[in-house]
């Protein structure tokens, strides 16, 4: 990846088809060539580190980057940004490499998972971590690609964004986060179809902020249909997570 553009094309092109005819998927790190179509062809091409990701760009990723990077980064194709993290204080724990916390909360981490579209989800930390945030975990376990629809539902560049996706299996996800700004959001479910659902809410608890309170949350589980709205609340730096599951 660090050579001339002509020969990192070829390159990428190389190991892609290799990895596609021994069933491997490819993710490609560190200066690759931009996404361009190329999954059309070779679908095993699931994504690619087209921007700084979070995971060892601390030093640049603001949280106006991120409601920023997606808007622009993907419009070319799909991206990993190495988005999921729990362990947020890493700087003080793990990474001796790039000690820096992370500008965030644990449900917009959570919530990024779902607004980058990766191709698949991709998450970089330990088991221990997620375990201890089962809601969390769930909204992750629920993200069952291929994705049968996407929606943006509201966003600014550089302040905030939500986005639903349908999964594999017919469930709604939501994921909304802000900048370093607290905000109040209204999602209206009308993108929903006939009949009734349960709502899965996860929000940042009530004293939540992304520089000295990012492990609170709050959930509630409620009954709504495609006329209702549900109302959330972010936190400075922080996001919202909602499971829509059709009620038999």
């Amino acid at each position: 990846m660090n050579d001339t553009p002509e020969a990192k094309n070829t390159r990428t092109r190389m190991i892609t088809e290799l990895c596609a005819k021994n069933k491997l998927l490819c993710d490609f790190h560190d200066e690759p060539v931009h996404p361009y179509g190329q999954m059309r062809t070779w679908p095993n091409a699931v994504t690619r580190e087209f921007c700084f990701a979070q995971l060892d760009s601390k030093r640049v990723f603001e949280l106006k980057t991120f409601v920023t990077t997606v808007f622009v980064n993907m419009l070319a194709g799909p991206i990993d940004m190495n988005n999921g993290m729990f362990d947020l204080r890493q700087g003080k724990t793990t990474r001796v490499d790039n000690p820096m916390e992370v500008p965030s909360t644990l449900v917009s981490e959570a919530a990024r998972t779902l607004i980058v579209f990766s191709g698949a989800t991709i998450i970089p930390d330990i088991p221990e971590f997620y375990r201890k945030y089962p809601v969390l975990l769930e909204y992750l376990s629920a993200q069952q690609m291929p994705w049968r629809e996407s929606k943006t539902l509201s966003g600014v560049i550089g302040e905030h964004i939500v986005m639903a996706r349908q999964a594999a299996d017919g469930k709604w996800l939501v994921g909304a986060a802000t900048n370093e700004s607290a905000r109040e959001l209204d999602i209206k479910l009308d993108f929903l179809g006939a009949g009734n659902f349960t709502a899965t809410i996860v929000q940042d608890g009530k004293d939540a902020h992304y520089q000295k309170n990012r492990e609170t949350l709050r959930s509630e589980i409620r009954h709504v249909t495609s006329a209702d709205t549900i109302h959330v609340g972010l936190a400075p730096g922080g996001g919202a997570c909602v499971i829509l599951e059709r009620k038999p």
